[in-house]
């Protein structure tokens, strides 16, 4: 498959010949510094090129782009596989103005939730759905930044069904299980910009053995997404190189009740199952135990010591006299 990088530029040389020089001044730019680009509007781009805005969007028309907005999103698919963390660190400092960062934060969240609600159908949700009920056993993976993706998904995933493997580091045993080619196996692969050449060595090993993948990522372009059987595109707006996930994991809890409507009487019994086991194991603080828990001691409305006071005067006496 051609890179998306060169894709670009063999867009932009092909049609190079036949621009005016204004466009031509667009195209050298690109060129030159593409990465600059997603750090630009289109005013900012025409005025470094001394150009109009209109010259802009006839540019991208020229490029085979119906406009300037589908230019971007090209654009971002490259952009967000090379970009460093550095980048984006720049990224966000150009929108220091644009409110306080805890404003701008729950803004990207806000709109990525809303992006996720108009580009999920109900019927690629529900087939998502069946395809991971169906496998057996199954397989989430996700390393790096995607790594607490797939522990979160897996760990609710094994409350509603039974088989459910969990790999954020690439264990012998998860190569081990992809070898036996198992038809009803399925590898769930998350992994967002950047994306983590592990999870893509799996992918591409799951394929050789002959099991089913899914795939979970941004973008058609993420060699998540070419490398999988079947696939959810999942946008992702930021506005940092902190990674911007809480609608994914608000997709990921969706889809887990989803998977357990599909059964509920199955579901029902591993939940119950999962109930009975950390109960057993005393995994959580119950009020039942609180006696044998340690005395906390509190004074006044706050806690003035997290540990028993030992014989003699506190700090405040002492200060007192």
């Amino acid at each position: 498959m051609k890179s998306a990088k060169k894709d670009l530029f063999d867009k932009i040389i092909s049609i190079y010949p036949t621009l005016s020089p204004k466009k031509k001044r667009v195209a050298d730019l690109i060129m030159r510094d593409y990465k600059k680009i997603f750090l630009m509007t289109a005013r900012e781009i025409a005025r470094e090129c001394q150009v109009s805005e209109p010259t802009i969007i006839r540019f991208t028309v020229d490029m085979g782009f119906s406009g300037y907005a589908e230019f971007l999103q090209y654009m971002k698919g490259l952009l967000h596989t090379e970009l460093t963390s550095a980048e984006r660190m720049a990224h966000a400092s150009r929108k220091a103005d644009e409110g306080t960062t805890i404003q701008r934060y729950c803004h990207n969240a806000i709109q990525n939730l809303q992006n996720l609600t108009h580009s999920l159908t109900e019927l690629e949700f529900k087939r998502v759905a069946r395809a991971i009920h169906a496998a057996d056993p199954v397989y989430v993976i996700g390393y790096r930044a995607s790594a607490m993706l797939a522990y979160h998904f897996g760990y609710l995933l094994k409350k509603v069904k039974e088989n459910i493997v969990i790999d954020t580091d690439v264990s012998w045993e998860l190569i081990d299980a992809l070898n036996g080619g198992d038809q009803q196996a399925l590898v769930v692969a998350i992994a967002f910009p950047r994306y983590p050449r592990k999870t893509v060595e799996i992918l591409q090993y799951a394929k050789k053995c002959g099991v089913k993948t899914l795939g979970f990522s941004d973008n058609p372009r993420s060699p998540i997404i070419t490398l999988s059987d079947q696939h959810v595109i999942l946008d992702i707006e930021g506005v940092s190189f902190v990674d911007p996930f809480a609608h994914i994991v608000a997709f990921l809890g969706a889809l887990v009740h989803e998977i357990a409507f599909i059964d509920e009487a199955e579901a029902l019994r591993c939940i119950s199952k999962f109930d009975e086991g950390v109960k057993k194991a005393d995994e959580f603080f119950t009020e039942e135990n609180i006696e044998e828990q340690r005395a906390y001691r509190f004074d006044r409305p706050n806690i003035t010591s997290l540990w028993p006071q030992k014989s003699g005067k506190t700090g405040d006496e002492k200060k007192a006299s």
